[in-house]
C-alpha cells in the first residue's frame, strides 16, 4: 500500500486529484452562492442560456481537443508534441469563430420571447473561443505530464471563477456573471502560455507530420467530437427542452439546482480517468493489461460511488434544505433520480467510455452513442411534455444506464477476445 501511494504521489495522481476535489467544490459553492445573490427567475433565463452555449460548445475546435489528447499523449517527445498542437490551432481558431457565429444567428433567428434571455447569448457569443484555449493548455501540461501545473493553472481558473461570478452577480446581476467568466478565463489563459513559454515548450521546433497521420488525427478528431457530443446531450438536452418544451424558469431553476451536485460529482471519475488517461493510451495494444487495469478502476469506482448515492439518496430533504433553502425543496424528486444516475455514470459509464476511447474505438462510440442520442430527445421529449421536469430526470436515468450497459458489454467482450 505504501508503495501504491509512493507511486501515485510520484506520478502526480494527487495533484490532479486534490485540485480536482477542490476545484469542484468551489464550482459548488458557487452555485449555492449565485442561487441566493439573483432571484430564482433570473437563475433559471442564466441556466438556460449557459446550457444553451454549452450545446455549442461541443463542438468548439472540430473536435482537435480530443484528438491533441489521444495524438498528444502517444507522442514520442516534445517536438512531435508541439506539431500535433501547432496542427490543431490552425483549424481549431477559424472553427471557433464560425461557432460564434452559429450562436449569433440562431439567437437572432429563433423564436426567443424572453428578451433578457437574447442579451445574455449575444454577450455569451465568444465564450466558446475562450473555453477552447484555457483547454488547449490543459491538455497540453496533462500530455507532457506536467501535473502540477496542470492541476494549479485549472485551481487558478476555478478560484478566478468563483470570485469573479460572484462578484459580478452581487454588482450587476447575470450580466456580471458573464463578464467575470470572460476575465476568468482571459486570465487563465495568459498565466497558461506564460508558464508554457517559462518551461521553453514554445522554443520546441516542430517536424512535418505525414499526410497519413494528419488524416487519422483530423478523423480521431471530427468522429470523438460528434460521439462524445452526442454522449454529452444526456446532460444538456433536459434543461434546453425543459425550457423549450415548459416555458417556466421555475421549474427550470429547479431542475437546474437538482443537479448541481450530481453532475458536479462527476469530477471523481473524470478526474481519475483524467489522470490514467496517458497511460492506457500508451499501452492500448496490450489488451491483458488494460483488461486488468480497467477491472481494478472499475471496482474501485464502484464501492466509493455506491456509498456516495446512498448518502445523496437518503439525506435529500436536508441537503437541498440546507445548501439551496426551502423554495427549491420541489427539487428533492429530481435530485434523488439523478443522485442514482451519478453512481450508474461514475462506476460504469464514464470509465467505460474513456477506456474506449483510449483504445480508439471511437467508431463504435460514435454509432452507439448516435442510437442511443436519437432515443435520448425521443424519450426526453415524451417524459418531458407529460411529467415536466421528473420526466427529465428518469429520462437522464434510463439513458445512462442503457449507455454504461453497451459500452462494457463490449469492452469486455473486446478486451477478452484473443
Amino acid at each position: 500500500m505504501n508503495e501504491l501511494l509512493r507511486m501515485l504521489r510520484e506520478k502526480g495522481f494527487f495533484y490532479i486529484f486534490g485540485a480536482s476535489t477542490i476545484n469542484k467544490i468551489i464550482q459548488f459553492c458557487s452555485g449555492i452562492f449565485l442561487v441566493r445573490f439573483i432571484s430564482k427567475n433570473d437563475f433559471g433565463v442564466y441556466s438556460q442560456a449557459q446550457n444553451i452555449i454549452n450545446i455549442f460548445v461541443l463542438f468548439i475546435g472540430l473536435g482537435t481537443n480530443y484528438a491533441l489528447m489521444q495524438f498528444g499523449s502517444e507522442s514520442k517527445d516534445f517536438n512531435e508534441r508541439k506539431s500535433f498542437f501547432k496542427l490543431g490551432l490552425k483549424v481549431s481558431i477559424p472553427f471557433n469563430f464560425f461557432i460564434s457565429f452559429l450562436i449569433g444567428v440562431y439567437t437572432l433567428s429563433m423564436n426567443i420571447s424572453d428578451g433578457k434571455l437574447k442579451v445574455i447569448l449575444i454577450s455569451m457569443i465568444f465564450l466558446p473561443m475562450f473555453i477552447y484555449f484555457f483547454e488547449f493548455f490543459q491538455i497540453y501540461f496533462r500530455t507532457s505530464l506536467y501535473n502540477v501545473e496542470f492541476s494549479r493553472l485549472s485551481m487558478i481558473n476555478t478560484i478566478l471563477m468563483f470570485c469573479l461570478s460572484i462578484l459580478g452577480a452581487i454588482s450587476i446581476g447575470i450580466f456580471g456573471i458573464v463578464f467575470g467568466n470572460y476575465v476568468a478565463y482571459f486570465i487563465s489563459i495568459f498565466i497558461g502560455a506564460y508558464w508554457l513559454y517559462n518551461k521553453g515548450r514554445m522554443e520546441d521546433s516542430t517536424i512535418k507530420i505525414k499526410n497519413k497521420t494528419k488524416k487519422d488525427f483530423f478523423n480521431y478528431s471530427i468522429i470523438s467530437m460528434l460521439s462524445n457530443s452526442i454522449s454529452s446531450f444526456v446532460y444538456l438536452i433536459d434543461i434546453f427542452l425543459i425550457g423549450f418544451l415548459i416555458s417556466d424558469s421555475q421549474v427550470l431553476a429547479s431542475y437546474k439546482t437538482a443537479t448541481l451536485i450530481p453532475f458536479a460529482l462527476n469530477f471523481i471519475p473524470i478526474s481519475i480517468m483524467t489522470f490514467v488517461y496517458p497511460y492506457f493510451a500508451k499501452n492500448r495494444d496490450n489488451k491483458k493489461w488494460i483488461l486488468k487495469m480497467y477491472k481494478k478502476l472499475q471496482f474501485g469506482l464502484f464501492v466509493l460511488n455506491f456509498f456516495i448515492m446512498l448518502v445523496l439518496v437518503i439525506f435529500a430533504p436536508l441537503i437541498i434544505n440546507l445548501l439551496f433553502g426551502t423554495i427549491y425543496m420541489d427539487s428533492i424528486p429530481y435530485f434523488r433520480i439523478l443522485s442514482i444516475g451519478y453512481f450508474v455514470a461514475s462506476a460504469f459509464r464514464i470509465p467505460a467510455g474513456n477506456v474506449l476511447s483510449m483504445i480508439k474505438k471511437i467508431k463504435f462510440l460514435f454509432i452507439t452513442n448516435c442510437i442511443v442520442g436519437v432515443i435520448n430527445i425521443v424519450l426526453d421529449f415524451y417524459l418531458i411534455k407529460n411529467y415536466s421536469a421528473i420526466g427529465a430526470s428518469i429520462s437522464t436515468l434510463v439513458i445512462i444506464t442503457l449507455t454504461s450497459l453497451i459500452y462494457n458489454i463490449y469492452i469486455y467482450t473486446y478486451l477478452r477476445r484473443k
